[in-house]
């Protein structure tokens, strides 16, 4: 079974949406099992996607309003074949906090390519529900372009 994490800042925004949107898209495609999941470096135990989250994942297909914030488990991470971060500051923190899974971090907006200033994914937090779109669509170019590869 592949096992897929995303991690963002609080995992109530981005990660959120990028968990819901892989497991749509994979589940579309008749392929082998899947197990994702998201957490945050700051996670916010126990709150919701915030509402735009909810919003415009609904808006494209699917609901993430069961989702719940967590902060990092080190034995999921021990697990994951991949996990995806949203900023390099999450890859870091990710990297120095649990070591041995080093290798398998990763930026969403870069993997399996190398890194560059465009691979970090804007925080939409606190911003409007036409920015969390915005952000959601680069997040869903970005589950489309890694699917093949996993």
């Amino acid at each position: 079974m592949l096992n897929i994490v995303f991690v963002c800042t609080g995992n109530i925004c981005r990660s959120p949406m990028a968990e819901g949107c892989l497991r749509y898209k994979w589940h579309g495609m008749e392929r082998g099992a899947l197990f994702v999941s998201s957490m945050g470096i700051h996670g916010v135990n126990d709150s919701p996607a915030t509402e735009y989250a909810q919003a415009v994942c609904k808006k494209n297909g699917f609901d993430i309003s069961s989702h719940r914030a967590r902060s990092l488990v080190g034995e999921e991470l021990l697990k994951a074949d991949v996990i995806l971060c949203m900023e390099p500051v999450h890859k870091k923190f990710v990297q120095v906090f649990f070591p041995w899974r080093r290798d398998r971090v990763a930026l969403l907006g870069a993997w399996p390519d190398k890194e560059t200033r465009k691979s970090s994914i804007e925080d939409p937090m606190g911003g409007s529900y036409k920015k969390y779109q915005k952000i959601f669509t680069i997040i869903k170019e970005h589950i489309e372009r890694i699917i093949p590869l996993l």
